[in-house]
């Protein structure tokens, strides 16, 4: 590829693209569904992981035994694309004179520029795991009217068994407890008001429904709201996560130690060394360019391994 005037001007920088990698917006949650693991080409092939990747084997052996061979399982691949993604702002060396520390304003922008990459990957995340097509017959639930959880005059209405019921459909198909649930924001405000929870929550002695208790009362130890909203026309925001519920079992292991290989409903295969910041001038020099770019795919790794309960609210 042939290299521009831009690609010799511009210069990244190392100390905006360390914030960049490490900066968390406590509003997004797709890397609770989806974590992230680092890939160093843009094309390849990760392996789709069935049942029996969560199977358990007998491994004692007798004194002067065999080992306990098994046969390896057959290692499906699926190819996946990395695709580019990048926001810049422009800084005019005037705003630069006026900031009362420059380095604190280029880090704003950065911040700035990083939660609109992020709100991208959020809603890609979010449209993945939320369409019901992309689950079983036997992994999700769409609520109709006559059970919307929404609606607490029908004694038929239960939220909490509709929960248990998925928890229980994942386990059926992998042998685990599925380990993260990510619930839409509208959804959770339903849940947590609901009188089949309530009632549960008085019964155990607590004196209200909070957070908190939730997941001991769902027997899920991560569960995450996924309140993130966007607007297309800068006055109407909409919920990236609507009134759905996502029951998964998710690798846990931490960044270090996780791994594509590591069975888990999904991934966000990361491009090595994105997000990174770079900067470059224009304008003979008059305006600063600070640009943020980011190189991922998200790819569903175990469809078997999440359940889907969708429009949960209809009023």
């Amino acid at each position: 590829m042939a290299t521009t005037r831009l690609d010799e001007l511009r210069m990244v920088d190392p100390v905006l693209t360390t914030i960049a990698q490490g900066y968390v917006n406590s509003s997004m949650v797709a890397d609770k569904l989806f974590p992230s693991v680092t890939v160093k080409k843009v094309k390849g092939k990760i392996p789709v992981f069935g049942r029996e990747s969560f199977m358990t084997r007998e491994t004692e052996r007798a004194i002067r035994a065999d080992s306990n061979r098994i046969a390896p399982s057959d290692l499906t691949l699926l190819e996946y694309e990395t695709q580019e993604h990048d926001v810049e702002m422009a800084m005019d060396y005037l705003e630069e004179e006026e900031s009362s520390s420059v380095y604190n304003y280029e880090q704003r922008l950065t911040k700035d520029l990083a939660d609109i990459l992020l709100l991208g990957k959020e809603k890609e995340a979010a449209g993945l795991a939320q369409d019901p097509d992309n689950y079983a017959d036997d992994l999700k639930k769409i609520i109709t009217s006559d059970y919307a959880w929404d609606d607490n005059s029908v004694s038929v209405v239960n939220p909490i068994q509709d929960i248990y019921e998925a928890v229980s459909a994942v386990r059926n198909k992998i042998g685990k407890y599925p380990n993260t649930m990510i619930i839409g924001d509208s959804s959770y405000r339903v849940l947590i008001n609901h009188p089949k929870l309530t009632d549960r929550i008085k019964y155990a002695g607590i004196a209200r429904a909070s957070f908190a208790n939730l997941k001991e009362l769902l027997g899920i130890s991560n569960i995450y709201i996924g309140a993130s909203v966007f607007t297309n026309d800068g006055e109407v925001f909409h919920d990236v996560w609507a009134d759905n519920v996502v029951i998964a079992y998710v690798d846990q292991n931490e960044k270090g130690r996780r791994s594509e290989f590591n069975p888990s409903y999904g991934y966000i295969l990361q491009r090595e060394g994105k997000p990174e910041i770079d900067t470059y001038k224009e304008n003979g020099g008059k305006i600063k360019v600070i640009r943020n770019t980011d190189n991922y795919c998200i790819k569903v790794t175990c469809s078997d391994a999440a359940y889907l309960i969708s429009n949960t609210n209809h009023n």
